[in-house]
């Protein structure tokens, strides 16, 4: 019979602990991998200081850039809610049945490369209107007033809001 030496018996099992811890980490490395790419590729949207002021008179709603990331007009929307009722419009509804000008102030045509940075003001005219009177119409909502409206300015290409507020009219 032959005995083997103390030595050579713990071999295998030091060979067997490594082989086990590096495998564990090459699978960690793998799956942290493939997790991660998951949130490498999320846009971010604008985030503003938006002020809302509505001018019964003029029909509009004026919207002032107080600060923050700047956006073009072309890829926001503005969201008007009262109560369960609600109309979202944007640049391409101007000249339509939704919204008369989507505009900022100062510039005389629709420009869709229109940059809104802070201390710009744009605005929404509404519809329909009757001159005298102190009511809009944006889509389907009538506004007049002493009605609290809640507006949101979301980023289209994101869906997330880039400034929300409330007015009276």
């Amino acid at each position: 019979m032959k005995y083997r030496n103390d030595h050579e018996t713990a071999v295998s099992p030091v060979v067997g602990v490594m082989l086990m811890l590096s495998v564990t980490v090459l699978i960690a490395a793998i799956v942290s991998t493939y997790a991660g790419g998951f949130t490498g590729g999320a846009e971010k949207s604008p985030q503003s200081s938006v002020k809302a002021n509505p001018n019964l008179l003029q029909h509009r709603i004026y919207f002032e850039h107080n600060g923050g990331d700047p956006f073009m007009l072309s890829s926001v929307q503005v969201v008007l809610r009262e109560h369960d009722n609600k109309t979202a419009l944007s640049l391409i509804d101007a000249k339509s049945s939704r919204v008369q000008n989507f505009t900022e102030v100062g510039i005389e045509a629709l420009n869709s490369d229109t940059t809104i940075q802070a201390g710009d003001t744009f605005y929404i005219e509404s519809v329909d209107w009757k001159a005298g009177e102190v009511w809009m119409k944006f889509g389907n909502l009538d506004l007049s007033p002493d009605q609290k409206i809640t507006w949101l300015l979301v980023d289209k290409g994101t869906g997330k809001t880039i400034s929300t507020g409330s007015f009276y009219l």
